[in-house]
């Protein structure tokens, strides 16, 4: 195994490796390679006198301030990876990571090093670890000792999966003994549906989860704030309860942290699911504290402090430029890391914040947030493609292709058509027949909606459009109304099933388009509302908006093609997630099918894999062959992406007639390989396995 630390990947050649933008001396936005589970702390890990930026969730990472701009806004670099956490948060078994993600850090053994407390992976049995961090502990796989938490009475604890999340817990040595305690925001209660067939679960279906009125019938836990006393001994890191404290705090509370760690006085920081941050003052008390009334914080634009940047990653104070201030770091909802400059406090005593940033990096990674969506075309006829790249936050951004030998791209352009911003969000739109709404909550619909854009012809003019869809399976046509060098895109039209329906499937699909009728005007293949997959024709003489009623695709043996959901309840249940191309992949002069595909949820596919649909049909009549997995290991086993699916596009960026492939996934990475990279199976089949139960799907020693 190779030693830790190691230089963060990131290379344009084609090997495999996430692109970056290709030219050492661009600054842009800085993305955490993360996950959803991802947290930001700032602090001198190796004890050399500098601090350090560290994102943690799928892998653990450290990133050198390196410079700042003109405002002041931090810069970062490429940065070295310190370890690997679980490599699949839905998983307990053969899991050979750390157990997640940094809850929270400090020297809480009074040693000199710094020891971050490691959360639990979602469904892991694996309890809270403490892992030192230092330039002579930097391999993860050393023994790192459990957290013992005890009850009031001394005894341990039961400690409750869901009680401590990513940003929950603050530190400080509130007691005044030398020793770091901790701020534990705890959960009174579970969250559940309302719905009565779904009495204290919330269902897989997403549209259950919403009333007929589009409304979320949901009792939301309630929070407490609890104090929780360091009893470390020697290399045991120990705590024990010391009171639930009486003090309301905001509907939604997630994260917290205080406003200058290294005074109890300064007071909590108290950040909301969905973005608004708030002040609680904090009284000493003997060697107990009490907590004030809080009151939301607001910047020096006297705006709401966090309305426009959603901190999605936990929030956090340090002073990395040792100028005696204590900033705020944090993440967006893009899994941008976002810092804070302090300017004082206002006349009541609460701190003031500058308007948030986000922080910068030299030659960072392409990416749009968690979930990244390529598509490529030569949208300013320069003969060498373009990306676009969708995401969670449900804008579209722009990477202008500067060069091809080298590959590089210029800094990010979000699109729009006129002067407005293009931003799918996922609020409920009644006018589709759908009262969905967003996901796992109504903050979803507004704060994302989870881009998924297709460059494309659609017109049949000759220009590149834009197919949009998003996490309420809608359908989007950007026409271009500009020319072959300058695109400018017009207003959507939402495509229409003749008649008069919305074109509809689950959520979160990318759909496959090419002109398998003829006309010179291509169609439309989504995963339809029951899990199959469809193909919606252009009618002739229609408006460039409307299709014909789908007709499933098959293959050989007559069967429908399902990708996902197979198992779960009938008419689309919102977990789409597949990912679809039209192409002729192999060169026969048919259209073939290359799909991105993830595990869960009763799909028949045992991981996230790029799967090949070869046509041994015709394009009018299409049939296609069971799947091939496209992208192996050095192993021979097939490349498995993470939980949520993997996004391929194809991709000719050398102009050798031969498609290669580019793939974003939950990281928020896109990956490229050129061909030559694209691996071979151990034992020379590609295709998919037959199971028992008589779906197709690939095989995973994992899944017993």
């Amino acid at each position: 195994m190779q030693k830790y630390p190691r230089a963060i990947e990131g290379s344009n050649i084609g090997d495999g490796s996430p692109l970056v933008l290709g030219d050492e001396t661009l600054v842009s936005n800085m993305h955490a390679p993360c996950d959803p589970t991802s947290t930001i702390h700032v602090l001198d890990w190796d004890c050399d006198g500098e601090m350090e930026m560290l994102s943690t969730g799928n892998d653990m990472y450290s990133h050198k301030f390196i410079n700042f701009l003109d405002d002041g806004t931090p810069v970062v670099d490429r940065g070295v990876r310190l370890g690997e956490m679980s490599r699949a948060p839905h998983r307990d078994e053969k899991d050979e990571g750390l157990t997640g993600c940094i809850l929270v850090a400090a020297d809480f053994d009074n040693d000199g090093n710094i020891e971050v407390i490691l959360k639990p992976r979602y469904y892991s049995k694996s309890p809270h670890i403490a892992m030192k961090l230092s330039k002579e502990h930097d391999k993860y796989e050393s023994n790192h000792p459990e957290v013992i938490f005890h009850d009031t009475d001394g005894e341990i604890e039961k400690t409750d999966r869901g009680k401590f999340e990513k940003g929950t817990v603050a530190a400080a040595d509130w007691d005044s003994d030398g020793k770091i305690d901790l701020i534990i925001l705890d959960t009174e209660n579970e969250q559940y549906s309302l719905n009565e067939k779904f009495q204290k679960i919330v269902p897989e279906d997403q549209r259950l989860r919403y009333s007929k009125e589009g409304k979320w019938p949901v009792t939301f836990p309630a929070k407490i704030l609890t104090l929780y006393k360091n009893i470390s001994k020697g290399s045991s890191i120990a705590f024990q309860h010391h009171k639930n404290s009486s003090a309301k705090v905001p509907k939604h509370t997630k994260w917290i942290s205080l406003v200058n760690p290294k005074s109890i006085e300064s007071g909590l920081l108290l950040a909301t699911y969905y973005g608004r941050v708030y002040y609680m003052p904090i009284n000493l008390n003997g060697t107990d504290i009490d907590f004030g009334a809080y009151s939301e914080l607001f910047t020096i634009q006297d705006q709401p402090f966090n309305s426009a940047n959603n901190i999605d990653i936990n929030i956090g104070v340090a002073d990395p430029f040792e100028s005696n201030r204590f900033d705020i770091f944090a993440g967006d909802r893009s899994q941008n890391p976002i810092w804070c400059k302090y300017l004082g406090k206002d006349g009541s005593g609460k701190p003031v914040y500058d308007t948030p940033k986000k922080i910068k990096q030299h030659n960072p990674h392409v990416s749009n947030s968690f979930f990244s969506v390529p598509t490529v075309g030569d949208w300013r006829n320069t003969g060498m493609p373009d990306l676009l790249v969708g995401g969670v936050e449900g804008y579209i951004l722009w990477y202008k292709t500067i060069s091809i030998n080298p590959l590089r791209f210029s800094k990010p352009e979000k699109l729009r058509y006129g002067t407005t911003e293009i931003r799918r969000l996922s609020t409920p739109n009644p006018s589709a027949g759908y009262t969905w709404g967003g996901s796992q909550s109504p903050y979803d619909g507004d704060t994302g909606g989870y881009s998924n854009p297709v460059l494309v012809d659609w017109g049949g003019n000759g220009l590149l459009d834009i197919i949009v869809s998003d996490m309420i399976g809608l359908y989007d046509y950007y026409p271009n109304w500009g020319n072959k060098e300058e695109p400018e895109l017009g207003p959507p039209q939402r495509l229409t099933i003749i008649g008069g329906e919305p074109l509809r499937g689950p959520w979160r699909q990318k759909p496959g388009i090419g002109d398998f009728t003829g006309t010179g005007k291509p169609d439309i293949v989504i995963q339809d509302l029951d899990l199959d997959l469809a193909i919606f024709r252009r009618p002739e003489n229609a408006e460039t908006n409307i299709v014909l009623p789908g007709e499933k695709l098959l293959y050989e043996d007559g069967k429908t093609i399902k990708t996902h959901g197979v198992y779960t309840p009938g008419g689309g249940d919102g977990r789409g997630r597949t990912k679809i191309n039209v192409v002729d992949w192999d060169g026969d002069g048919l259209l073939d099918l290359l799909i991105g595909v993830g595990p869960q949820h009763g799909s028949p596919f045992r991981g996230s894999y790029v799967l090949f649909l070869k046509n041994v049909g015709t394009n009018n009549s299409p049939v296609f062959k069971h799947p091939q997995v496209v992208l192996w290991n050095k192993q021979g086993k097939p490349l498995e992406f993470w939980r949520h699916g993997v996004h391929p596009e194809p991709v000719d960026w050398n102009g050798d007639g031969k498609y290669d492939l580019v793939a974003g996934s939950d990281q928020g990475r896109v990956w490229f390989w050129n061909r030559e990279h694209f691996g071979e199976a151990a034992n020379g089949n590609y295709d998919a396995v037959f199971r028992p139960d008589g779906e197709y799907g690939l095989g995973d020693d994992r899944v017993k």
